[in-house]
């Protein structure tokens, strides 16, 4: 079966482009010569949130002792700030752009949970905003017995599954909002129109049951250490 983890996903990505530019990249104004295995273990850095050091060292094939003294490099944590940032663009454009199926955004909120603090902050405080905006708009729609663009209930679908899916993984304030205001919605409107089917609980449900969070980190860690293999 297939797993989706966006972030391995855009690391998989930056190291290819890294190995393959006939030139080096350029931060602020300075070439980034780091040896690969340095710029991988920068990239890596991003899972720092429940993830712990030892872990990044190991799958990044290194010492702990070497991982700690490269932590304190400025071109080590130049490209660690850099690609946090650019990952958060990247997550909320994939985010409103792309379909998954439940499963895959089960996977997604999965490893997403795991990201540093501030960078699953920096995506999820815009995103929910944007799902929140686009939540009150089409129900005051509904409500004045106006048409409901596709773009919009698409988007909507995007959002809802990955905010519902985050919440079992990275619980917080906004579930009673979600369950109260957006689900509804979701099932009894956007659901219906887009001809989704079956709707997502017992589904959600089955997930809980069968993906516990340590099957799903057993498999990111198999993608996360074959990537960083094949670009050592």
């Amino acid at each position: 079966m297939a797993y989706i983890f966006l972030y391995q996903k855009w690391l998989h990505q930056r190291l290819h482009d890294y190995v393959t530019s006939p030139k080096p990249p350029q931060l602020r104004g300075r070439d980034v010569t780091l040896p690969t295995s340095q710029y991988g273990a920068a990239l890596m850095q991003a899972y720092l949130g429940k993830a712990s050091l030892r872990w990044v060292a190991d799958l990044s094939c290194i010492s702990l002792e070497l991982l700690r003294e490269w932590r304190q490099e400025p071109r080590f944590l130049l490209v660690m700030d850099w690609s946090k940032a650019l990952f958060s663009r990247a997550f909320q454009e994939d985010l409103a752009l792309n379909d998954y199926t439940l499963r895959e955004y089960y996977h997604i909120a999965a490893e997403f949970s795991l990201l540093e603090e501030s960078l699953r902050i920096a995506v999820r405080v815009p995103s929910y905003q944007r799902f929140k905006k686009l939540g009150r708009r089409l129900n005051s729609r509904r409500q004045n017995n106006l048409s409901l663009s596709k773009y919009d209930l698409r988007l909507f679908k995007r959002l809802f599954l990955f905010f519902l899916t985050l919440e079992e993984h990275w619980p917080s304030s906004a579930k009673k909002r979600i369950n109260e205001d957006f689900l509804p919605l979701a099932r009894d409107v956007v659901w219906p129109l887009l001809d989704e089917g079956t709707w997502v609980e017992s589904p959600l449900e089955y997930l809980q049951q069968t993906e516990p969070m340590r099957h799903i980190l057993h498999q990111l860690e198999s993608r996360l250490s074959e990537t960083l293999q094949t670009f050592s």
